[in-house]
This record gives structure tokens, C-alpha cells and sequence, in this order.
């Protein structure tokens, strides 16, 4: 076990603790953020929502016009900038008494945001080959798995005894981290920043990733009704609703922290496209699952689906936007790869609950297998073109070693 942790560099390493705190911290600041602001603006969920959506409206935004900054300016520097604003950010809820004041936190945790995980991607696929890139990310996702373990219950203590205190202690959280990466955190890519000056970037060269995010629509809009309506279609239909939304949840945290960097060494000699498919496959029967099935027991095994096919597909196509990125702008790949994140959580929602009110819940998760199918399509498709893909996404790949 000793030797396996000593075959990868210590930024890795850094980065599952980072990924670690900034995944309890997100695992809290979401729900906790929202029942806040509900409270203090007299139960007014219209004003509550409209703030909470200002942080990936700004991720986007600033994903178009200053994404190049990810490549440019290195990635230790953009990392640290944006932990300091996420500690701004999100320090200053605890003080914030108006509403321009909630909606400038809101915007500045945005802007944190928007740049750490593009930084945080482009980081380690700078150091580590591209046989161990998919292994690497699970570790990270094994790590951010682990903080989210115990978010929901510290929340919840902490929000009912000292809601400030909440947002400090999260605050302080991210400036440990912070203070470790200024202690250890190196720059990984010197000489990308001193290239990205030159090369400017045009969306219309870069189709390939164009269609890859498009792929990945139906999967974050998957994820996106198990974080918002699932737990009102589990309400309307069981009586223990919280119960099994507990168990459930318990039970996906539990297979990412044990099977996804085994299941992603294990899979490392396939190819990403065999891959690929078959944890959109996995998805889709998940999705038919939690739509057909009213007993706990078919709601595990959707949720054991879901689980393997996130494990299977997300650290996969990780590697593949890796192995596609010029090295002068990986920065910007990860960053515009990663949008079809805050696009299905800004406005899957809403969606969701217009088709949960007209069509019922089963129906729901439905139409959502049948937009995996199409994204399996799609994804197929961006695969198979000629867009002059690395031989690693259509061939077979050497085994890590």
C-alpha cells in the first residue's frame, strides 16, 4: 500500500485533501445556504433561489471571457486566488445583512469556483502520464467522496446551534487548505503559460470538445433531479421518504469511497470509448430504475447503477478532454468541459419540475433514460469522428503500471 501511494506526486496528494475540504464544504454550503437565506428573507424562496443561481451563472459567464487565465497565469497562482475568494466568499455570509451583500458573496464564490477544478484537472494531467490520468482522478473523487461523508450531519448540528458560525467554520476550513498549498502546492506547467500568450482560442477549432460537453448534458441533468427533485418525488410517494433519501445517499457515498479507484485501475486497459458506453448504459438503466421501481429494494440497485456508471463515465472522460486539450490551453478545456455542470444544475431543475408536475416522477426519470440514449449516441458519434482524436480514445490502452 506504501509503495502504491509513493507512485504519484505529491500535488496529487495535496489535492485529495483540497478536494476533500472543498467537497465537505460544498456538500454544506448548498442546502444550509439555501435554508439561511430562506430565513432571513422572511421565507421568500423566489429571492433565496435567485441568489443561490448567481454562483453558476457567474461560473459560465466567466468560463467564456476569462478562461484563458487558467493557462496563463499558471496553475499554483490560480488555485490560491481562488481559494481566497472562496474564503471571502464565504466568510461573508456569515456578516451579510442585505441583499446585495448575499448576492456579491454569491458572485465572488463564483468566481472561486469557475477557475479551481479547470486548475485543479489541468494540474495533474500536467504531471501524470496519460495511462494513470483516470486512476489519478478517481483518487481525487475517492477523496472528495470522503468529506462529503460527514457534511450533511455537521451541517445540520452546527446550522441549528450557530448558523455564523456554520459559514465561519467553513471559511477556516478552506484557509488551512489554503495555507498548505502556499507551504507545499508547486507549479506544475511554467512553460504552458509562457505559450498560451500566443495562441489565441476560437471555439469553432475545437469541435471535439464541443460534442463531448454536449454529451454529458443528459448525465449532469441526471444528477441534477437527484439533488433537487428526487427528494420531492420520494415525499409525494413513501411515507419514510427521509429515511430512504438517508440510506440512499449513504449507501452512493460508501461505493465511491471503496470501488471507484478500483474499478478505475481495474478498467484502465480498456479504451475510453468502451468504457464510456458502457457506463452511459449503466446510467440509463439506473434512470429506468428509479422511475419504475416503489420498493427500497429496486432503489438500491438504481443507485448501485448510478453509482458505477459515475465512476465509470466521469473519470474516464476526464482523461479523454486531457488526452484531446493542446497543451497550451488544458486549462480552458477542463473549464469549458465542465460547464454542462453549472448548465444542468442553473436550469435542470426548473425543467425537472415542470416534467415531475405534468408527467409524475416515474415519467420523469423516463424521459431522463431516454436523453442518456441520446447522449450515448452523441457520445459515440464525437468518438468515432475524424476529428483527429489521440489513437488512446479508439484503441486499446497500454495497462498502468
Amino acid at each position: 500500500m506504501i509503495s502504491y501511494f509513493k507512485n504519484f506526486h505529491r500535488i496529487v496528494w495535496i489535492q485529495a485533501v483540497g478536494h476533500a475540504v472543498t467537497s465537505f464544504v460544498s456538500i454544506i454550503l448548498l442546502p444550509f445556504l439555501t435554508l439561511y437565506l430562506y430565513g432571513q428573507f422572511e421565507e421568500n424562496i423566489v429571492i433565496a433561489t435567485l441568489i443561490i443561481g448567481i454562483q453558476p451563472l457567474t461560473e459560465i459567464l466567466f468560463t467564456f471571457l476569462l478562461g484563458g487565465w487558467i493557462d496563463r497565469i499558471g496553475r499554483r497562482p490560480i488555485i490560491l486566488v481562488s481559494l481566497v475568494f472562496q474564503i471571502i466568499a464565504i466568510g461573508g455570509f456569515a456578516f451579510a445583512e442585505h441583499i446585495w451583500l448575499f448576492a456579491l458573496f454569491a458572485f465572488l464564490n463564483g468566481i472561486g469556483r469557475f477557475v479551481y477544478i479547470p486548475a485543479a484537472r489541468a494540474q495533474i494531467a500536467d504531471i501524470i502520464p496519460v495511462t494513470k490520468q483516470a486512476e489519478t482522478f478517481a483518487i481525487v473523487n475517492t477523496a472528495s467522496s470522503i468529506g462529503a461523508l460527514g457534511g450533511p450531519i455537521v451541517g445540520a448540528v452546527l446550522f441549528e446551534y450557530n448558523q455564523e458560525l456554520l459559514f465561519l467554520m467553513m471559511a477556516g476550513l478552506i484557509l488551512v487548505y489554503l495555507l498548505i498549498a502556499i507551504a507545499f502546492l508547486p507549479e506544475s506547467n511554467p512553460a504552458t503559460m509562457e505559450k498560451s500568450h500566443h495562441i489565441k482560442f476560437k471555439l469553432k477549432n475545437h469541435k471535439l470538445l464541443f460534442w463531448f460537453a454536449v454529451g454529458m448534458l443528459p448525465l449532469s441533468f441526471f444528477h441534477a433531479q437527484m439533488e433537487t427533485n428526487w427528494p420531492v418525488y420520494l415525499q409525494e410517494n413513501l411515507v419514510n421518504y427521509l429515511v430512504v433519501f438517508s440510506l440512499l445517499e449513504t449507501i452512493g457515498t460508501i461505493i465511491f469511497i471503496v470501488f471507484e479507484v478500483y474499478l478505475i485501475n481495474r478498467t484502465s486497459s480498456f479504451s475510453a470509448s468502451f468504457m464510456v458506453q458502457v457506463g452511459y448504459g449503466l446510467y440509463a438503466f439506473s434512470a429506468i430504475g428509479f422511475g419504475v421501481f416503489q420498493h427500497i429494494i429496486g432503489f438500491i440497485v438504481s443507485q448501485v447503477l448510478f453509482c458505477l456508471g459515475s465512476i465509470v463515465v466521469l473519470n474516464h472522460m476526464q482523461r479523454v478532454v486531457s488526452e484531446i486539450a493542446p497543451v497550451h490551453h488544458k486549462g480552458r478545456y477542463f473549464a469549458l468541459f465542465g460547464l454542462h455542470w453549472d448548465i444542468s444544475r442553473s436550469i435542470g431543475p426548473l425543467i425537472g419540475s415542470g416534467l415531475l408536475s405534468v408527467l409524475g416522477g416515474g415519467n420523469l426519470f423516463i424521459v431522463v433514460s431516454l436523453l442518456i440514449v441520446l447522449g450515448f449516441f452523441s457520445q459515440t458519434k464525437a468518438f468515432t469522428s475524424k476529428g483527429g482524436q489521440p489513437s488512446i480514445l479508439l484503441e486499446k490502452s497500454s495497462k498502468s503500471t
